[in-house]
């Protein structure tokens, strides 16, 4: 029962994690840019800089992989400091295939 109780929380956290990244990045490019349409007057009384459909989606694409790639990395890296080393074996008699 334990294991399966690991197995969900890791799986929440997974998602958890994966969804924060991709709202930062969403975030971060409405923050700085904006589509150009009818509504703003294909970008003339846009507050912000007006970007072509396409752009906008390669910039949304460019962010969250990012933001994604910064997000595995500092995971990995959290993870590695934070797990517990395997215990070594170590043989107490070094001559174990070479009996004297």
């Amino acid at each position: 029962m334990q294991k399966f109780i690991n197995f969900v929380v890791g799986e929440v956290t997974n998602l958890a994690v994966g969804y924060l990244a991709g709202l930062t990045a969403s975030t971060l490019v409405s923050n700085f840019f904006v589509k150009k349409r009818l509504a703003n007057l294909w970008g003339l009384t846009a507050k912000r800089e007006a970007v072509a459909k396409d752009d906008y989606e390669w910039l949304m694409f460019v962010a969250s992989y990012v933001i994604g790639l910064l997000v595995m990395v500092s995971v990995n890296y959290l993870m590695k400091k934070y797990r517990k080393p395997a215990p070594t074996i170590v043989a107490e008699d070094r001559n174990i295939g070479n009996p004297e």
